[in-house]
């Protein structure tokens, strides 16, 4: 059997958003266990498609172009190959920075887009994933001896991957280069793992849903150390919680912020709370907003979670809460009704599909049918796939399927299905163009460097070549 591995990555993307925005650059580097490089690195362009505009911002943040992309990447269709080529071997661990709320939801949208299942990359081949981002917080709110922990210009403490770094004397040439984090953060990574190796490793063994169950569980419910940037960053984004209803999706649960006396909160109508919970973000900025103190924690996103008996006193006042304050909103909390009341407030609704078969990933799962017939998308070439119709159940990979062919293999389109992507593309090109045209007046008025005028000067020149409309 393959020894387990870590494969470290990180991702560039046009945008922030997914299900609209594209990975424009990968970059990776196995390791051993003990955080010793293995293999050459993988540092990788993706092709962007003729159908995106990206976020100038996104473009001004890491300086790659659209156009660099088209000379030098690959297309999502070969840059999927690569990776389970290279990349996703049986015993990885995948690992990121903040990656299992960012990077991975790109890798999911990514892989459902061109016929791949969405998960499998994460667990099939015992495969797991694990992000640094709260082991970090944890290392900071519990075990931070040895570690230099920066602060930000307003003396507030933060965990920027690029300020752990500099406050550590660790290289790290090129933040928001993809390459250059990840080297960092395996550096980081090592400086954790040698300063408070235990932490290190419980983290690491706790990482999959089932040991996390174990901990965060409704049949037998204990307090327990949460990590997480739902809480406030001025206890170190760490608390004492309590599980106290299944979540509004399968295998998470609500859990209780023992920080706050549930007195404050029984009286408040079920209505209230619904409202406070669907609260609009500029309400939520407003200085006399107080936010539910439960939240959803999903066992599946390696949360970083712990026993209470981890909480020693010196924790206890770098994160505001003492065990006894912890115990005394306990007792109150299992007098009331809160916990069916929030079990309510959090019932899954009926969320509006998304209009574009592109973000549509979380819509259903696809049917076991449809499998081997992905394979087979897969597989084709150009040749192959012209005239291609294998007969989806689900019909969102009908639709997908002349997007796939456009964007990797456009010799395959015959001329209906041509002028069908050309629709296609007008419309999502006449939509995302207010957004681009905005972003980029805004950079051009506030920002006069040589290098940001460049790439506004490319990404001008990117909208022209590929809009099909004055």
């Amino acid at each position: 059997m393959q020894q387990p591995t870590f494969f470290f990555y990180d991702l560039e993307t046009s945008g922030l958003d997914p299900r609209q925005h594209r990975i424009m650059q990968f970059a990776g580097q196995r390791t051993t266990l003990d955080l010793e490089p293995v293999g050459e690195p993988v540092n990788v362009l993706v092709s962007l498609s003729e159908d995106i505009l990206p976020d100038p911002y996104a473009i001004k943040v890491t300086g790659i172009t659209p156009q660099k992309t088209r000379e030098e990447g690959y297309s999502e269709a070969d840059f999927l190959k690569l990776l389970h080529d290279q990349v996703l071997t049986p015993n990885t661990t995948i690992i990121g920075f903040n990656s299992i709320r960012f990077d991975d939801e790109f890798m999911r949208y990514t892989l459902y887009r061109n016929f791949y299942d969405p998960y499998e990359w994460q667990w099939k081949e015992d495969r797991s994933r694990w992000d640094m981002l709260d082991a970090i917080r944890m290392t900071r709110a519990l075990r931070p001896d040895g570690i230099e922990w920066p602060v930000d210009a307003e003396g507030n403490a933060t965990n920027r991957l690029e300020l752990i770094t500099k406050a550590n004397d660790i290289d790290h040439f090129a933040a928001h280069d993809a390459m250059s984090d990840v080297h960092a953060l395996i550096a980081v990574a090592k400086l954790v793992k040698e300063k408070q190796p235990k932490l290190f490793d419980y983290l690491f063994g706790i990482r999959g849903k089932h040991k996390v169950a174990e901990l965060v569980n409704l049949d037998n419910p204990q307090p327990f150390v949460y990590s997480s940037g739902r809480y406030p960053k001025d206890f170190l984004h760490t608390t004492v919680a309590y599980p106290i209803a299944p979540g509004s999706t399968p295998g998470s649960v609500l859990v209780y912020d023992l920080r706050h006396d549930p007195t404050d909160w029984a009286s408040t109508t079920t209505d209230d709370l619904k409202k406070i919970r669907f609260a609009k973000w500029e309400d939520r900025k407003k200085p006399d907003f107080k936010a539910l103190p439960v939240k959803e924690l999903a066992t599946n996103k390696a949360p970083a979670v712990a026993p209470l008996g981890v909480l020693d006193a010196a924790a206890q006042e770098r994160i505001g809460l003492d065990i006894p304050t912890a115990q005394k909103h306990l007792g109150k909390l299992l007098s009331t009704d809160l916990a069916d009341r929030m079990r309510e407030v959090f019932e899954r609704g009926g969320f509006a599909k998304h209009p574009d078969v592109d973000g549509q990933l979380y819509e259903s799962f696809i049917p076991k049918g449809d499998a081997i017939k992905m394979s087979a998308v897969r597989a084709a070439d150009r040749h192959g796939l012209l005239g291609f119709d294998p007969g989806f159940n689900d019909e969102r990979l009908g639709d997908l399927l002349l997007r796939y062919k456009a964007r990797n293999f456009p010799q395959s389109l015959t001329g209906d299905e041509r002028t069908q992507w050309e629709e296609i593309r007008g419309q999502r090109l006449q939509k995302d163009m207010p957004a681009f045209t905005k972003g980029l007046a805004q950079l051009a008025s506030s920002t006069k460097d040589e290098k940001t005028q460049f790439l506004l000067q490319e990404l001008q020149l990117w909208a022209e070549s590929i809009v099909p409309f004055d």
